[in-house]
């Protein structure tokens, strides 16, 4: 019995030794080198900025470079490839802070433009090769707010002020029509307001104590503000000038605001009073 004992334990031991011998090894798993990716529409400049912290090596491997492959405003587009940099050029702000960036232009030198109208999301992918094999993060940014957009607008080159009325009691006035088109792609209803300020050049001094003077799109006509459709993005209002009015050559500087705060790109137009 004794005998059978210890050949019972000594196979117990030896198959205790093959099964250690055989457990598989876990191998440590590296997160992944690219983090931190960052998106802004630049839209004072139409320009785009993208961002991403990127480790200098993975995988055993050393980074040879980043790029992004930027889809615009669809998942399926083939994406336009654009080197990003950690050298302080390009729109990167500090050199050698594993944080690569690009700033580029959203216009024709692009496939995939952020058209004006856009206000959903844009797709990107950031790409490292690490000893030419690739390391992908792709990331999606909800676009947000975009800025108003004045269109055409219209505004008489030259007003000839009134001859005074011989009856001290009443004013002669001249009456006209100033309108602006605006857009936004948020939607109309967006539009907070639609403005311009007047400026003498002559006097160098702002008119109206420098105060904004607002146009409406409230279609109330004639008797109202001069609009004559509500809604329609046209935003009018109805001037008068009178027999007192300081004649010279005036700017009127033209904007639109929406609901967060967002200016659009101002206009200048030239009117003189003679």
């Amino acid at each position: 019995m004794t005998g059978y004992k210890s050949r019972f334990n000594v196979s117990i031991a030896f198959a205790f030794l093959i099964m250690c011998g055989c457990e598989k090894s876990i191998p440590i798993v590296e997160s992944t080198p690219i983090s931190d990716l960052d998106f802004a529409f630049l839209q004072a400049s139409n320009k785009l900025f993208v961002s991403a912290t990127v480790s200098s090596g993975y995988q055993g491997g050393s980074l040879d470079s980043v790029m992004v492959l930027w889809q615009g405003i669809s998942a399926t587009n083939t994406g336009d490839t654009l080197r990003l940099f950690d050298d302080g050029t390009q729109g990167d702000i500090l050199s050698k802070d594993q944080v690569f960036s690009r700033k580029f232009n959203n216009d024709g030198g692009l496939k995939n433009v952020i058209p004006p109208t856009a206000k959903d999301s844009i797709f990107f992918s950031i790409l490292g090769l690490y000893g030419g094999k690739k390391q992908t993060v792709a990331s999606i940014f909800v676009l947000g707010n975009i800025r108003p957009k004045l269109g055409s607008i219209f505004v008489p080159d030259t007003v000839t002020r009134p001859t005074a009325n011989p009856d001290p009691n009443i004013t002669n006035t001249v009456k006209f029509s100033v309108t602006a088109s605006v857009s936004d792609p948020n939607g109309l209803e967006d539009i907070q307001r639609v403005f311009f300020r007047t400026y003498h050049v002559g006097l160098d001094s702002m008119m109206n104590g420098g105060n904004p003077i607002l146009l409406y799109d409230d279609g109330t006509g004639t008797d109202g503000s001069g609009d004559f459709q509500k809604g329609d993005g046209t935003y009018t209002v109805t001037i008068s000038i009178t027999e007192n009015a300081t004649t010279g050559t005036y700017y009127w500087t033209f904007e639109a605001q929406d609901y967060s705060n967002a200016y659009s790109d101002s206009v200048k137009k030239v009117l003189v009073v003679q």
